[in-house]
């Protein structure tokens, strides 16, 4: 009965020797995203319930301001203040420079690390449904009308519009200089209530 026990032990030691041995091999930032997600998303929640900004960790200099559904995708998406002081490389940060989320005008999101957690706007397509949650303007529709590669000097799609539009920007490719962006465009269809 004790080798049998000694076995479960061996067997137990290999298995949490290995899991270790695959996250020190590059699988962390999996873990780490993994935990923003859930501190994000709880963030979220708290500041819907409380009507107050709540941080999603102590130290962070942001807070939720929305939530971005892609159905076709099955993934949400918080969208983070203000993503020109350092926003976190787990969600989508929303450019003080635009409208809030929801509100009419265009309201540009940066999405930092498009090679990593970001990997959902290659997965974009034109007519994709996106439901956006915004803490202050209610819940709307979007439709994604366009989508494009350009020159981060081309600064066209991130202008002032009349229409509520969500773009959304992150670097293409990610690799050492990234001088182009991709860029995906999605226009109001309705408000839900």
């Amino acid at each position: 009965m004790k080798k049998s026990f000694r076995w479960g032990n061996t067997i137990l030691a290999i298995a949490i020797g290995m899991t270790t041995w695959q996250f020190s091999q590059g699988k962390e930032v999996y873990v780490q995203s993994w935990l923003a997600h859930s501190l994000l998303h709880t963030a979220w929640v708290r500041t819907q319930a409380s009507g107050h900004q709540v941080k999603p960790w102590p130290w962070a200099n942001t807070w939720p301001l929305a939530r971005l559904y892609v159905p076709r995708l099955n993934l949400d998406q918080i969208i983070l203040s203000r993503a020109n002081e350092g926003m976190s490389a787990f969600a989508l940060g929303h450019s003080d420079s635009s409208v809030q989320p929801g509100e009419l005008g265009n309201s540009v999101l940066n999405a930092v690390h498009h090679n990593t957690y970001f990997s959902f706007l290659k997965s974009l397509k034109l007519g994709d449904m996106l439901v956006l949650e915004s803490f202050r303007s209610g819940r709307w529709h979007y439709q994604i009308s366009a989508i494009y590669i350009v020159d981060k000097t081309d600064t066209y799609w991130v202008e002032p519009s009349l229409n509520r539009r969500l773009t959304l920007v992150s670097c293409y490719p990610c690799t050492g200089k990234n001088n182009r962006r991709y860029v995906v465009i999605a226009e109001e269809v309705e408000r839900m209530t």
